[in-house]
């Protein structure tokens, strides 16, 4: 699939024996910005050692793709794009209805080639449903066959671009479709197209399953990267998830894949964006002091792995 980095199973295995990739989550910084923003951004990305940048896009998230191309180019990093802002929720793959269906086909669609425009190669979130949309009962075999067949009807349009799709599975609080790894792993089988891959994100996985490092262990086989933070969304070492376990498996594995940096800025607007996304905890007031500290604490864990 292009130069995106892994085109079936086998390479995102070979991917392990490489070095761990650090990235941030724009919202660590801020929700509103225009190009000027996400040029500061990616000069303090390259200030913190990481290696890539995630960019929440929406309909109300406008800027200049060739140039934010260009801009992250230039500084050797990668670009993960990821829905964040505004995303009508009749534009959902799973409904029933198939107009509705069409409309969460092409919105995907726009936001790939938009991926791709920025030279991105990897789109990525719970693009299997809409989070916030949450039916209290397991999704029927229907509703898993309309998801299966529309992604893979989007993994062959971004195969064709150059992007890996990335799935998330969300807590029950966010969607009914995919809390666990093995539903992300049925629906990445029922798809059955290779341009897939999953995401494990500690937040909302803490919620779903009771062992994180048997999650990894169960997401593995399709494993692109994980979205770190602590079960407050705090900066990792600072809660109560259980990362010594965790990261041992990674160092045992042998999988040094991507480990992006994720939570809301508490001061941004003066902490109104924060709560607008319901985390009223006073746990990312400056984005560079929460990556320096999740970035140290994770290598803490690492080093003493193979000490």
């Amino acid at each position: 699939m292009g130069d995106c980095g892994f085109d079936d199973k086998s390479t995102i295995a070979a991917q392990r024996m490489g070095k761990m990739k650090y990235g941030a989550h724009v919202f660590l910084w801020q929700d509103c910005f225009d190009d000027g923003d996400l040029e500061q951004i990616l000069d303090a990305v390259v200030r913190l050692e990481l290696s890539f940048l995630e960019v929440p896009i929406g309909d109300d998230i406008q800027f200049d793709a060739e140039r934010l191309g260009r801009q992250v180019a230039a500084r050797g990093l990668e670009l993960v794009l990821s829905p964040g802002g505004e995303w009508p929720m009749a534009c959902d793959i799973s409904l029933e209805d198939p107009r509705q269906r069409l409309a969460g086909i092409d919105w995907h669609r726009r936001s790939i080639d938009l991926t791709a425009k920025c030279a991105g190669k990897i789109y990525a979130g719970a693009l299997y449903g809409h989070p916030g949309r949450v039916e209290r009962g397991q999704a029927s075999h229907d509703e898993q066959v309309r998801v299966a067949d529309g992604l893979r009807e989007l993994a062959i349009y971004a195969k064709q671009r150059g992007i890996l799709l990335v799935l998330e599975p969300m807590s029950h609080f966010r969607t009914h479709l995919a809390n666990t790894p093995r539903q992300i792993n049925d629906l990445i089988r029922l798809a059955g197209e290779e341009n897939l891959a999953s995401l494990l994100d500690t937040y909302h996985l803490t919620t779903e399953v009771t062992d994180l490092a048997a999650a990894f262990d169960e997401m593995l086989p399709s494993l692109w990267g994980i979205h770190a933070c602590e079960n407050n969304r705090g900066a990792p070492g600072t809660g109560m998830l259980p990362w010594k376990r965790l990261v041992d498996r990674m160092s045992q594995q042998q999988w040094p894949g991507y480990i992006g940096f994720e939570s809301y800025n508490s001061t941004w607007r003066d902490g109104e964006f924060a709560r607008e996304r319901g985390m009223f905890h006073h746990v990312c007031p400056d984005a560079e002091t929460f990556i320096r500290q999740a970035k140290a604490f994770i290598e803490s864990l690492l080093h003493e792995q193979r000490t």
